[in-house]
């Protein structure tokens, strides 16, 4: 029997009201200096070579041609930060990719993101991703591990081949250029997020078994 792994979907929430949706926007821009109406791209994930983050440095020239107000943001820590950062100066990237550290009010940030990536080579099941889709941000991962559980083809998100960068590449695209396909897999993925992978999903699958 397994019992999915759960996320405090009160904590991790889209921002509902217009107003709160404002001002969390404008502190979000604020926080990362962001230009107004620049799209934010999240990787969240520690610098280690399973995760990808090469894969997503490698898909970034042609998706920045196509979508040159998008801006990527790394958030996390690990022992590839520094030459992460140096292929991106090598590929003249550093000016579209902020690496954001690590940081403890991701429930802040996340509703933020108008995309987050996962390019993992191999994930048990990827606590971020529930955190994103619970907060109504769309997800582009690797089709492997755990990470299709919570990142349905076409329904919240889009899943790639592992390693692929030309098909991550196509996804941002696609995702970046249409602003409402972005809403309906956000909302998909937080609907699912509330009835799979929420507290009480979890302690009711615990005392079934």
């Amino acid at each position: 029997v397994c019992v999915p792994s759960a996320v405090d979907t009160e904590r991790f929430r889209p921002a509902v009201a217009v107003a709160v949706s404002a001002a969390q926007r404008a502190w979000f821009v604020r926080e990362f200096g962001l230009r107004e109406g620049e799209l934010a791209v999240g990787m969240l994930a520690q610098f280690i070579e399973r995760k990808g983050h090469r894969v997503l440095i490698e898909a970034l020239p042609s998706v920045l041609k196509q979508a040159p107000n998008t801006r990527i943001l790394l958030f996390g820590q690990g022992p590839l930060a520094e030459e992460m950062r140096r292929l991106c100066a090598e590929r003249g990237l550093s000016e579209r990719v902020l690496f954001a550290g690590f940081r403890t009010d991701m429930e802040k940030i996340l509703p933020s993101l108008d995309l987050v990536v996962h390019p993992a080579l191999m994930e048990g099941l990827g606590v971020s991703l529930l955190e994103a889709a619970a907060c109504a941000v769309p997800i582009i991962a690797s089709n492997a591990g755990g990470m299709p559980e919570i990142v349905r083809e076409g329904i919240t998100g889009r899943l790639i081949a592992p390693a692929d960068s030309n098909a991550l590449g196509s996804a941002m695209i696609e995702l970046l250029a249409d602003a409402e396909l972005r809403r309906r897999c956000g909302a998909a993925g937080r609907q699912l997020v509330e009835t799979e992978f929420s507290l009480p999903a979890m302690v009711a699958g615990n005392y079934r078994v």
